[in-house]
């Protein structure tokens, strides 16, 4: 018993090593700056090994009764799940993307950690199955992780670390029975490393942001064919392209309908910008906007009416209530800056955000998944009506916590992410829901 523990406290001292070299256990920053190595060192501080992760929860939820779901403090959000990082193949963790399998309805969770990808079947959400490990390319560790999807394909880049992208076929998911480690279908080396993903579902274009290539800006790749890479683009005009969310546009400025438009959040650049990028070779800037003390704009979702955007900035002030920022962009050529939520949730750090109906799902770090209400955006009022915390001991600033919540899965399930502590899937109720 004694050599095992041994064993699993040498395993978790040389991941921290490992993790000190290759970048932090989970982040947000371009880890060229100085605000991405002050991160990294907090991270580090703060780590906590994969063996302390706790034990899993499954079989039965756990309902939000009086403020707590089990030891769990919350507000309209029931616990249906939880498996510890140790369950899930250990390393760090970062972020996360879903994959629903159009041939049997099965609905999966890609998790994203320092030394590889896992794969989680989520169908039955009280019982979530850990179905293996595809791990990094060239064994390299950094949890700066991003990855999406297309089709039936997976594409997974890492940051301050030589792994391109990995490809993998998503199709091997099915019918897995015992705890496999997968191998990629692909990998391109084009680029060396990159800092986030978005793939645009409707055109089969992946816009990567950070990366070593376009500056550090908007590198774009035709993937139509899937496991084939081919540069359609770039845009390095920022300072930094730190994320992009990018859809063929059905909002109300009706001049831009159909077009590729791309959100663009700049960082350090401070800009939150609308790109028309229809023409790969001759992208448009439609605006460039802040709102007053930016620092560190980092990422966004748009209301789903189309008519605001929700902003989050990583290290400006949260004293006042870890704010978020409101743009108004019914018109793509003339966005402007609302005003910022003045809610006093607490001091954590906000993170990245989705919409879906009128219900914005935030991660939160220590303030673990927050709920808001998006219906009163125009005067950037943003209620909070739901929220569960991951991180029970602290809800300060600081990068522990939850670093991502997804929240599209079936049946109202929410996949949120603890760093380094593993997967929870909840469920929001009441005046949480989606409405």
């Amino acid at each position: 018993m004694l050599r095992g523990i041994r064993r699993t406290m040498l395993a978790a001292a040389t991941l921290l090593l490992s993790l000190a070299i290759a970048g932090p256990p989970a982040g947000a920053h371009d880890p060229g700056t100085p605000e991405g190595k002050a991160e990294q060192a907090e991270l580090l501080r703060i780590y906590e090994p994969t063996w302390r992760s706790g034990e899993a929860i499954a079989d039965a939820t756990v309902t939000c009764v009086n403020g707590k779901a089990g030891s769990y403090p919350c507000k309209n959000v029931d616990l249906l799940a939880f498996l510890p990082q140790s369950a899930l193949g250990g390393g760090g963790s970062s972020s996360m993307w879903y994959w629903t399998d159009s041939l049997n309805g099965s609905e999966y969770i890609l998790y994203c950690r320092s030394n590889g990808v896992s794969f989680v079947n989520v169908t039955d959400p009280n019982n979530p199955r850990y179905l293996g490990n595809l791990p990094a390319a060239n064994g390299v560790s950094s949890s700066w992780c991003d990855i999406r999807t297309y089709k039936n394909y997976a594409y997974i880049g890492k940051d301050s670390v030589s792994h391109g992208i990995q490809i993998f076929d998503l199709t091997k998911l099915r019918n897995v029975t015992t705890t496999q480690t997968f191998t990629a279908a692909a990998r391109f080396t084009g680029i060396t490393n990159s800092h986030t993903l978005w793939i645009n579902q409707a055109t089969g274009f992946l816009y990567v942001s950070g990366a070593n290539t376009c500056s550090k800006g908007l590198t774009i790749y035709n993937i139509q064919n899937p496991l084939t890479l081919s540069l359609a683009g770039c845009y390095s005009s920022a300072v930094y392209s730190h994320e992009s969310v990018v859809v063929n546009y059905t909002g109300p400025d009706t001049r831009y309908t159909g077009r590729e438009i791309a959100f663009n959040y700049t960082g350090q650049g401070r800009t939150f910008q609308i790109l028309d990028v229809t023409n790969k070779s001759s992208i448009k800037v439609l605006s460039s906007v802040t709102h007053p003390g930016a620092g560190f704009i980092h990422q966004g979702h748009w209301t789903s009416d189309f008519k605001h955007m929700i902003v989050n900035d990583e290290t400006i002030s949260t004293a006042g209530g870890s704010p978020d920022f409101v743009y108004n962009i019914e018109k793509l050529d003339a966005a402007r800056y609302v005003g910022k939520d003045i809610a006093t949730r607490g001091t954590f750090v906000n993170h990245n955000g989705y919409t879906v109906g009128n219900r914005h799902f935030q991660a939160s770090y220590r303030g673990g998944l927050r709920i808001l209400d998006t219906t009163n955006a125009a005067s950037a009022a943003l209620p909070e009506v739901g929220y569960f915390d991951v991180d029970p001991s602290s809800n300060s600033s600081g990068y522990s916590g939850s670093w991502m919540a997804l929240p599209y899965l079936k049946n109202g399930v929410v996949a949120v992410q603890s760093i380094g502590v593993g997967l929870f899937l909840v469920r929001p109720t009441g005046t949480a829901a989606v409405s």
